[in-house]
């Protein structure tokens, strides 16, 4: 069953350029962030949930005492990484919970745009080109339509079976 309109809600042009513009300023006091290629995040030691107590007790270790690490071991780099992880862990805290909640009205706004667009698609048709005005917004809607059947088409064929011909050989 089709449910459009589950949401009815609008963003002042000013708020959302006041959001926007917010997200930029943080964004810029974390001039260190990086964008990581796929290979590169894959290929990275994962911290998972149990390597924060390692991590903790790794530096308490080395704060009571630095004779057994390498020498070339920097505490205070260590210790500011480590802080910096706790800081992004608490920033992300509130980040995620925001960034799922604009991701999910994202889809919800999204679906119900797309039953409605289904609904006047169908007028469309119905109407049989007897409003001219509407025949080019009619064609490009169709684009659509044939573009899904024909991969769909595409997609039965790539996947039938064929059958030898006993005659062909």
């Amino acid at each position: 069953m089709k449910q459009g309109n589950r949401i009815s809600a609008a963003i002042k042009p000013a708020d959302k350029t006041a959001f926007i513009q917010t997200l930029k300023e943080l964004s810029g006091r974390l001039d260190f962030l990086i964008t990581l290629q796929p290979e590169e995040s894959q290929s990275l030691r994962k911290i998972g949930i149990d390597g924060v107590p390692y991590a903790l007790a790794g530096r308490d270790a080395v704060r009571a005492s630095l004779d057994f690490t390498r020498r070339s071991f920097d505490l205070d780099e260590y210790e500011q990484d480590v802080t910096l992880f706790q800081d992004l862990g608490e920033i992300l805290a509130v980040l995620n919970p925001l960034r799922q909640r604009l991701e999910d009205t994202y889809r919800l706004v999204g679906a119900d745009v797309m039953v409605t667009a289904d609904d006047i698609y169908e007028d469309l048709r119905n109407d049989n080109g007897e409003t001219a005005a509407v025949q080019a917004p009619l064609q490009q809607m169709r684009k659509r339509y044939q573009y899904r059947n024909g991969a769909a088409a595409k997609a039965t064929k790539a996947t039938k079976p064929t059958t030898p011909n006993p005659d062909a050989a």
